[in-house]
């Protein structure tokens, strides 16, 4: 996966607001006017970081209810986590395949965010969109058509989203890209919207963080309605959680109901249709994916005053679909290549030879070795080992390889010097 990087308007835009929402009606409220994002400025919202960023990396049940209805900490979200995660979000967003959209750019496009929150998910897909456009040249193309639909518990986080919108919108639009965007915020409980939903069926369905906030004997209900009466047929649901060791292996057993159930198709980031090999192994391991990313000097900032560190985007995901045949729709090599974007193929399903990359290096004397999860391993992970004596040029992407990346490699406990793997 290439490197990420938040864009420089979305600074501008979350710097901005952050000072006009919330230095109003308090001492400061003549700071909101201030030109650019002073030290004071940085401390004043750090508050809100820090202790968010206290309940994020705790297991997700000490985090307050409504926890948006206490200013610091929606603040320190739209500043801090909003941009981290809607990264994330456009990241996976190129996996393939992505939600069915025109070649030509234009089309309607319905999108489903359930816990949206102050708008992270759209954050994430107007960058992932913005970046296909561009891909394709459409900026002369018929306009496509997005509906937003946004579910929430919190008014305010939707008020958020709504003004954020127009927002990036208005950016949009001075760029020149062919997008027309509106947007439907809903007030609610998210394991109870169906009846104000109707018949509204999805391209695309965001989950972002929101699953682990509900009682765990609810999550497989409300996934299955989404895929059953809230996606269209070639629709895709993101499903996207903390990386956290207990909210993973919940998402690794729901993917093991769904399957089990037959409820949907598992896109990624497995390879195959099985229940998951991590879980059986032990108690102790989750599979979650690194995405690199470039940590611009604002973020920067934040960290240094909260004490956070973020060499990578971490999460775990589920990429769903309603069903498949024998056949999986995945990108071209050039299409991936380019960003993730471009006319779909039909392949196969994954032969034995393709892994996903479900651990760290596990370095120890002389050798290395890696957990791969793919067909020709099932039911359990491959640890696969290579001696350092072994390292070549045919067998060197071993060492570049990532948690999350997807590589090409015959089936093999040993890789030698004549062993090749490719990544994908």
């Amino acid at each position: 996966m290439s490197l990420q990087k938040i864009p420089l308007y979305w600074e501008e835009i979350l710097k901005r607001y952050v000072k006009k929402t919330f230095y109003a009606d308090t001492r400061k409220k003549s700071f909101a006017d201030r030109e650019g994002f002073t030290e004071g400025d940085y401390r004043f919202f750090a508050r809100g970081v820090r202790r968010l960023n206290e309940f994020f990396t705790t297991e997700r049940g000490e985090l307050p209810r409504n926890y948006f209805n206490q200013k610091d900490l929606r603040s320190g979200y739209l500043l801090y986590f909003l941009p981290v995660n809607a990264l994330k979000v456009a990241a996976l967003l190129k996996i393939p395949p992505c939600p069915p959209l025109s070649k030509g750019g234009g089309g309607d496009l319905t999108i489903l965010d359930i816990g949206s929150g102050p708008g992270t998910g759209m954050f994430g897909v107007m960058l992932w969109l913005e970046n296909w456009l561009k891909n394709l040249g459409a900026y002369r193309h018929t306009p496509l058509q997005i509906r937003w639909i946004l579910i929430d518990q919190n008014r305010e986080a939707l008020r958020d989203a709504q003004n954020l919108h127009e927002e990036i919108l208005n950016h949009l639009k001075r760029t020149g890209l062919p997008i027309e965007s509106h947007l439907e915020i809903k007030v609610g409980d998210i394991t109870h919207f169906s009846k104000s939903l109707g018949s509204v069926q999805a391209d695309l369905i965001l989950s972002l963080n929101a699953l682990s906030e509900i009682p765990k004997p609810r999550r497989l209900s409300l996934v299955e309605n989404l895929l059953g009466r809230h996606l269209k047929s070639e629709g895709k649901l993101l499903i996207m959680e903390p990386a956290l060791r207990l909210t993973t292996r919940d998402l690794m057993e729901l993917h093991d109901e769904i399957l089990h159930r037959k409820s949907g198709f598992v896109y990624a980031p497995c390879l195959h249709q099985s229940s998951c090999p991590m879980l059986k192994v032990n108690d102790r391991d989750w599979c979650h994916t690194y995405i690199e990313w470039e940590r611009p000097e604002w973020i920067q900032r934040l960290d240094h005053l909260v004490g956070i560190r973020k060499d990578y985007l971490k999460c775990s995901y589920l990429l769903l679909g309603k069903e498949d045949t024998s056949e999986r729709r995945i990108h071209s090599a050039r299409a991936s290549q380019d960003g993730g974007f471009g006319g779909e193929v039909r392949e196969a399903a994954p032969r034995n030879n393709t892994w996903r990359v479900v651990s760290g290096h596990l370095n120890s004397n002389g050798k290395s070795e890696l957990l791969l999860c793919g067909p020709g391993g099932l039911p359990d992970l491959l640890r696969t080992t290579r001696l350092d004596r072994d390292r070549s040029e045919a067998n060197q992407v071993f060492d570049q390889t990532q948690r999350g990346e997807i590589i090409e490699m015959d089936r093999t406990t040993r890789i030698g010097k004549e062993t090749v793997i490719k990544k994908i």
